[in-house]
């Protein structure tokens, strides 16, 4: 069932073009729809593979059905197990497709913003720690997003500038979403517009439209 339209820009950083920490999936799984986006800390060749192991387990771990919070506890005994030293934020977003509800996971990630159908822009701030030190997750959040509503997951290379307060950043990126038009290239190419790449480092963003497919209309 076709519950949301989605569109995703990967840019990486001009200097290490085929090394970067940063990623994003668009899992369908059973029940609904899951999408995640996840930076590992650093660019280094140790960072690439770690990612590449980590979208992997993600991969499994989804299709297995696990619930966001769960995948994020998952991945980080995989960190710990595989002996990594190095750090993972990622947010995990499930579109349950019997609700529409969103049920959300962030790991020390860049909060997720929502758009509703009204326009109006909220970014959602509850998280837990980042992957990788060991500590717990909380149970993921439980958000209701009516069809129409648009979802904006990105990593910090989008925002994030040497002198330049990331609060006052991320407060830009929910008013310049909110005057966007409703369809999600435009959401991709305005926000890349708004906050024009400087090659400093990668950049991951995904733009969903919930369609409200799939879903049951009975009350």
């Amino acid at each position: 069932s076709h519950l949301a339209d989605l569109a995703v820009r990967y840019l990486p950083a001009s200097d290490h073009a085929e090394i970067g920490g940063d990623f994003y999936e668009a899992l369908p799984t059973r029940g609904g729809l899951l999408l995640a986006v996840g930076d590992v800390a650093g660019h280094s060749l140790d960072a690439a593979m770690l990612m590449g192991q980590m979208r992997h387990a993600l991969r499994a771990y989804a299709i297995e059905g696990h619930p966001p919070h769960d995948i994020l506890g998952r991945l980080d005994h995989l960190l710990t197990a595989v002996g990594a030293r190095l750090t993972l934020t990622l947010c995990i977003v499930f579109i349950d497709e019997a609700t529409g509800l969103l049920h959300i996971a962030n790991a020390g990630h860049l909060p997720p913003l929502l758009r509703a159908p009204d326009g109006s822009v909220r970014s959602v701030e509850e998280h837990g720690p980042l992957l990788g030190i060991g500590l717990p997750h909380p149970v993921s959040t439980e958000v209701a997003a009516p069809p129409g509503s648009i979802l904006v997951m990105t990593t910090d290379g989008l925002v994030e500038r040497r002198n330049e307060n990331l609060g006052l950043s991320l407060e830009r990126l929910e008013s310049v979403l909110g005057d966007l038009p409703a369809e999600v290239e435009r959401i991709c190419d305005g926000l890349l517009e708004a906050f024009p790449p400087n090659g400093e480092d990668d950049i991951a963003l995904m733009a969903v439209r919930l369609t409200g497919g799939g879903r049951s209309h009975t009350l």
